[in-house]
Formats: C-alpha cells, sequence, structure tokens
C-alpha cells in the first residue's frame, strides 16, 4: 500500500502525468483525474463544505437506520469496527450507527453530523462514486486520498428513485484488518429496502402535496363542491359549499348530510337511479334552509355500475345569474354623454332623467317612436347607483301575448307545452340588481298589467306554476310613444300601474321639435357611416342641409339615421350633394287619413266600408296593430287578413329606442 499511496501523492501533485496499467481501477482514476484538476491533494481528514447545508432526508429513513444500524454492522463483520451511514443526494451524512472505536477514531480527523462525502471534502471514496455513477461501488484503503480512511475499507449502494435519480445512498465503513463477511450483499439487501421506504415516503409527500393544491383550487372556487358516499355521509366538502349552505366544515364532514341539512338531499335519488344531472336549478324553502342553486350532480361508479359517491357541485342562483348577465348583453352600453343635442328642450330632459337616475324610483318615459328613448333608460342605469348590475330591455310589442308572462315573470318545469325541462327565470329575475327598462308598456295585456302591479308593490316574483315567491329587487323604467293618459280614459290601461309607474315622468322631444340639433345628427351619422362604409363623405352641401333641416322627420332619429347611411353608400364624393327620396315627404305625412277618391255613387261597397275603417282605425291608433284591433273589434289576426287583403301599408315599425 505505501507504494500506491506513494504514486497516488505524486499523480495528485502533478509529478507524475499518468498512471500505470492496473495500479487502481477505472472509477478511483477518474476520480484522482478529477481531483487534481481542481488541485485538491492529500489530506489528514475530511473538510467542511462552504455552505454546510442540513441533510434532505426524510425523518423516517433517519430513524430506520438508527434501528438497523446494529443489526447491519453485526451481520457485515464486526459490529465495533463498522459505522453504517446515510448520505442525501447531495452526499451529505444524514445518520450513522457505528462502534464506539471506529466513530471516536474518525472524530478526530473531522467527522461529524452533516459532513460531506463528496470527493472534494471527502477525498475519493465509495459513497460518493455510488452517487455519480448510480451504481454501487467499493472503495479501498489505498484508494482513498484522506488518510482517515486509509485503514477503512467502504461499501457503498446508492438508493435510486423510480426515475433512476439518486435520492441518496447508504454505506458501510469498516476496518481494513477485519473480516468483511458478507458486507456487499447485506448492503444491497438494506439499500433495496431502504429505497422502497424512501420512494414510498416521496409517493406519500407528493400525495400530500397533490391533496393540498386540490384543497386550495377547490376553495377557490366559487361553486360549492361536496362528495357524498352511499350512506349519504359528507366524505368532503370545500368553503364554498359551506358558505353556501351555512354549515361548519369541522362538524360537518363524516356526518349525514341529511343531519346536517336537516332535510333528504335532491341527490338521495342518485344512488338507486345511477342517474346524475347537469346545471339544474334547485329551490329549497323550509324551516331549515332557503336555498336557490344551480346544481350538478355526477355518481361515481364501480365496475358494476353501482353508484359508490356523488360529486355534487353547485352554485348560487344569483351569482349564475350575474355571470349571464355580464356575458349575455344584458348591459347598458349608452351613457347620457351619447345623446347628441344641445336644443334646450333635448337638454331639458336630459337634466331631468339625471335627477332621476340618482334615486331609485320608478321612471315613465314617453316620447314619439324613434326619439331615443332607450338610450335615456340606459343612461339613466348607468348614473345610477344600479350600474353594476344588468340592464334588461323588454319589447312587449314584440313578446307574444300567450308567452308575455312566462317571458316577464318566468316559470317552473312543465308549466306548459313547449316549456323548458328545467324551466326558465323571468326577465324581472334576471334583472334583479339592476334595472328592467319595459319598452311600449302600452301593448301589456291588462291581466298581464295586475300582474306587474303586484310585482313593483311587493317586489317578489312568482313564476308559472310555483308558489312561493321570489324577491327581486329592480327598478323600473318604462316608455311608451301614446298618450297614457288617453289610454287610461278609456280603460286601456290600468289606472294604478299608472301612477305606481309614473313616479318621475320624462319626456323626450321629437325631432322637429329640437331647434338646431337635425344638423348635429345629420354630422355625427355622417362620419358614423363614412367610417363604417369606408366611403369619402365628409359633409352635405347647404341645399341638402337645407332641405333635410325643413323636413319633419316623423320617424324622428331613427328616420334621419336610416337616410344618412343610405345617402352615404350612394355617395362616391366628399360632399353629398344629390336628393334623396323622403318616405313622410312622399306619404303626404301630417295630413288626415284618407278614405278613397269621392266618387258618383252616393253608396260605397262593403270593401271600401272595410277599407277605410281600417285605415282610419291604424290612424287612430297610430298603427299600433293591437290597439287597431280593438278599436274595430276584432282580433289582431284577422285585422292583418284585413290589411293584407286591402293591401294596406304599415307606416309603424316596432322601436328599439
Amino acid at each position: 500500500m505505501p507504494e500506491i499511496l506513494e504514486l497516488q501523492a505524486r499523480f495528485l501533485s502533478g509529478e507524475l502525468t499518468e498512471l500505470p496499467d492496473g495500479c487502481v481501477s477505472r472509477e478511483i482514476g477518474r476520480s484522482w483525474k478529477r481531483l487534481r484538476s481542481k488541485n485538491i491533494s492529500q489530506s489528514r481528514g475530511f473538510s467542511r463544505p462552504a455552505d454546510n447545508a442540513a441533510p434532505a432526508m426524510s425523518e423516517a429513513l433517519v430513524q430506520s437506520i438508527r434501528k438497523i444500524g446494529p443489526q447491519l454492522r453485526s451481520l457485515a463483520g464486526n459490529p465495533d469496527e463498522c459505522i453504517c451511514v446515510l448520505i442525501d443526494a447531495a452526499g451529505t451524512l444524514a445518520a450513522f450507527d457505528g462502534g464506539e472505536v471506529i466513530t471516536r477514531r474518525l472524530a478526530g480527523s473531522g467527522w461529524r453530523s452533516a459532513m460531506s462525502f463528496l470527493e472534494d471534502h471527502a477525498g475519493s471514496n465509495a459513497l460518493d462514486l455510488c452517487l455519480r455513477d448510480r451504481a454501487p461501488a467499493r472503495t479501498g484503503t489505498s484508494d482513498h486520498t484522506v488518510e482517515a480512511l486509509h485503514d477503512i475499507v467502504i461499501f457503498a449502494h446508492p438508493l435510486l428513485a423510480q426515475n433512476g435519480e439518486p435520492l441518496g445512498g447508504l454505506g458501510l465503513l469498516m476496518q481494513a484488518d477485519g473480516n468483511p463477511g458478507d458486507a456487499r450483499s447485506v448492503i444491497a439487501i438494506s439499500a433495496m429496502m431502504l429505497e422502497l421506504m424512501l420512494q414510498v415516503d416521496i409517493s406519500n409527500t407528493n400525495l400530500e402535496r397533490l391533496f393540498a393544491e386540490q384543497k386550495a383550487i377547490a376553495n377557490a372556487m366559487k361553486d360549492g363542491t361536496m362528495v357524498v358516499n352511499r350512506a349519504g355521509v359528507i366524505e368532503y366538502m370545500n368553503l364554498p359549499a359551506c358558505r353556501i349552505l351555512k354549515v361548519d366544515p369541522e362538524q360537518s364532514i363524516g356526518r349525514r348530510l341529511a343531519d346536517v341539512l336537516g332535510f333528504e338531499p335532491v341527490i338521495a335519488p342518485i344512488f338507486e337511479s345511477g342517474i346524475g344531472y347537469s346545471d339544474e336549478e334547485v329551490r329549497i324553502r323550509n324551516e331549515f334552509a332557503n336555498l336557490h342553486l344551480v346544481d350538478t350532480a355526477v355518481p361515481i361508479k364501480d365496475g358494476a355500475g353501482r353508484v359508490l359517491s356523488v360529486v355534487n357541485t353547485f352554485r348560487e342562483f344569483g351569482s349564475v345569474a350575474r355571470v349571464t348577465q355580464k356575458f349575455g348583453g344584458n348591459q347598458a352600453h349608452y351613457s347620457f354623454d351619447s345623446i347628441i343635442g344641445r336644443s334646450p328642450a333635448l337638454l331639458h330632459a336630459v337634466a331631468t332623467a339625471r335627477k332621476a337616475a340618482v334615486g331609485s324610483s320608478n321612471v315613465l318615459i314617453n316620447g314619439e317612436s324613434g326619439t331615443g328613448k332607450e338610450l335615456f333608460a340606459q343612461g339613466i342605469h348607468l348614473a345610477s347607483a344600479r350600474s353594476g348590475g344588468p340592464f334588461v330591455a323588454v319589447n312587449c310589442a314584440a313578446l307574444p301575448r300567450d308567452l308575455i308572462e312566462a317571458e316577464l315573470f318566468g316559470y317552473m318545469p312543465g308549466s306548459f307545452t313547449g316549456a323548458h325541462k328545467s324551466g326558465r327565470p323571468g326577465k324581472f329575475e334576471i334583472a334583479s340588481g339592476g334595472t328592467i327598462f319595459l319598452d311600449e308598456i302600452s301593448e301589456m295585456p291588462m291581466d298581464v298589467q295586475a300582474k306587474l302591479l303586484r310585482v313593483l308593490q311587493e317586489r317578489e316574483v312568482t313564476r308559472l306554476g310555483a308558489s312561493d315567491p321570489l324577491p327581486v329587487d329592480v327598478r323600473v323604467v318604462a316608455a311608451l310613444n301614446q298618450n297614457i293618459r288617453d289610454l287610461v280614459a278609456a280603460r286601456l290601461f290600468r289606472e294604478d300601474l299608472f301612477y305606481r309607474l309614473n313616479v318621475i315622468e320624462i319626456t323626450v322631444p321629437a325631432l322637429r321639435d329640437r331647434e338646431g340639433d337635425i344638423r348635429l345628427l345629420l354630422q355625427h351619422y355622417l362620419h358614423h357611416y363614412a367610417h363604417l362604409l369606408k366611403k369619402p363623405a365628409k359633409g352635405f352641401a347647404e341645399r341638402v342641409l337645407d332641405r333635410l333641416e325643413a323636413y319633419s322627420w316623423p320617424g324622428n332619429v331613427r328616420e334621419l339615421q336610416n337616410v344618412v347611411e343610405r345617402m352615404v353608400n350612394f355617395s362616391d364624393d366628399a360632399l353629398i350633394d344629390s336628393d334623396v327620396e323622403l318616405a313622410g315627404e312622399e306619404r303626404g305625412h301630417g295630413s288626415a287619413p284618407a278614405g278613397n277618391p269621392a266618387r258618383s255613387d252616393p253608396v260605397l261597397t262593403l270593401a271600401e266600408l272595410e277599407h277605410d275603417a281600417v285605415r282610419n282605425a291604424l290612424a287612430l291608433a297610430r298603427y299600433n296593430v293591437t290597439r287597431a284591433a280593438e278599436l274595430l273589434g276584432t282580433t289582431k289576426p284577422r285585422l292583418y287578413r284585413m290589411i293584407k287583403r286591402h293591401g294596406i301599408r304599415l307606416e309603424r315599425t316596432g322601436s328599439q329606442f
């Protein structure tokens, strides 16, 4: 051995450039070359790492070494001359169990807890090699470059993860003059056992981490989540579920759901039927709870199809409605700043609307078709404290008479033929927390007016087919284009509903009454459509402006918008100088409804009488077909047939304002 140690010293110092063939193993030769490249020569003892990091090894394995260490030393040879060591993946000593004599001797050379067995600090040794090569290793006395190990033989075996990465190593240090016995086999078997323990420990740690992450994710969700087993016992419940159900998680998990809630849960039949459901509306109202949820239940089955548990997720109906409102178009987009004009009549209407927006009282907006009543309604909503809530616009004239109640107030499953199987919320429920705009409210049937009055008084709605009312927090803004007082006098609109709606009345002026606004609107829509249609138009010729300004605009702003769009479409110049047909001029707008031309025959035919009656009724009702049918004492479908038969042109169209 002295010759090998002298060869080792000369090689590490650089005096000897190559090692003689066969003097040491290939692994030791590579280790010596690495040490020489780092200018690390022979040393008397172990050096301390600069960081001196604590070992990264599970406490279970550390305790295992302390328990099995004495048995390993006995099986390997003389237990007093052996040390059993456990190192982590960084080569740091995590635990050891050793005989008193050998431990005392090594302690004088720097042996200590958390020392490093990497070759930079402990020279060439089997523990470093087993980590580096991920294979069992043995180093003898003369292989070691640290003097304290010159009479020590080391057997080492790596502890590997399933992917082959080193997790640590197990080693036996023995006196060279002792009997090694079955040390190599003992250390290999022990290492495999510890490797399995370490992998299980890592798996458990990963499972704990995964469970903690999933728990954090579940608690961060807005949906309540529950897992209920076949016995009806709650196995898991996240924090949102506890909040929604108003229960304590510590006192709920492990108990029957029926006992926690005080009633039999709606998911109970799933354990027998095996059929779950998705996004069903659930209402529970009794002495124990008042819940309104959107609920999903997914059964978990075994291989035989038997339901083992149910994963139940649910969310408060109000929060689902708010999301639907946000992405379903139930939002206002136009503020008061979107209203173009500076005429005194318009500015007065806007000022009144701004004052109305501050409060929460119901508002009634009067104005001809096309004047922009919905713009005012949206402006009131956006300027109010409800601006963060939904804005739901309903055109009462566009709703089918037999469905208007279901649309406004909602319905339960099976309420009528064609009803959705899970029922539907009505417009009032959807608008809760915000504003509902009832356009053309004069078209609402009398029986529905009575139910609307009750909603306004009680602030709650009852769905079709339901018995329990639902509270709603909604502000009503209504609009119509007729003289509502005349309708009340003619008993075509409920007087009590009129007084309930007409807390604040706003009259939107007709365009012909807005002095100076026509030119502003013409220029505004010209820029809008020129950009939209990619046309060069930038202005109107003065004679065109004079003619448009003198026109009475029976269709108000909507008609003006339509005319400008048509003119821009047909213009290829920067200045629009061409005439445009104006529908009101063509019809002789403003004249009394005309019958047939004068006849020499004093007797009119029945067809002529019907023609004149229909024309007169439509004119008196301002081309409102429903009202005209009531004036004639006939039905709306029959009136439409008469209009078609006589070729009468309907002058009034539905309003979006």
